[in-house]
């Protein structure tokens, strides 16, 4: 369980530095994203498109020890983007953000959540309700990105 110093909340402007590095982390730490698709997401990963992507739906960082630890995102009903900082996995950030964010999912509108999983976050995933529906490949610059559908049905 997350230590009661640690919070989240929306994501501002000064975060797109530590949220942008964050993610290079975690890109470069798994093992089971090709490594012509890492490059490309590496080169677009930037601070700009962070803050971008915060103007176009809700992002939240996960707050440990005052410095970044996890980020994720939700548009609509779709979960987007959550990473959790190689060195403080497997202490509850990513379910206290998955939680938070499908909190964030407007119930009188979809009954369920949705993400595109990396192979190597599929377990968790499962781990929290989510379904796998098959893969999809995203066509990237030059690489491809493969994932895995997943759907939760949300509780009404």
């Amino acid at each position: 369980m997350p230590a009661e110093a640690d919070f989240i909340r929306q994501f501002r402007s000064p975060d797109a530095e530590a949220c942008s590095r964050l993610m290079h982390a975690c890109l470069n730490h798994d093992p089971l994203v090709p490594a012509a698709a890492r490059r490309d997401i590496l080169l677009r990963e930037t601070p700009e498109i962070m803050s971008q992507r915060a103007r176009s739906f809700y992002v939240a960082v996960y707050f440990s020890g005052g410095a970044a630890a996890g980020i994720g995102g939700v548009d609509l009903n779709e979960i987007r983007m959550l990473f959790v900082a190689p060195g403080q996995r497997r202490r509850g950030i990513g379910s206290a953000l998955l939680k938070h964010l499908e909190s964030w999912i407007p119930p009188a509108l979809f009954r369920s959540a949705f993400v595109y999983s990396t192979p190597g976050a599929v377990d968790f995933y499962r781990f929290h309700g989510y379904e796998p529906g098959g893969c999809h490949v995203f066509p990237g610059a030059g690489s491809s990105i493969p994932t895995i559908f997943m759907t939760k049905r949300l509780a009404s």
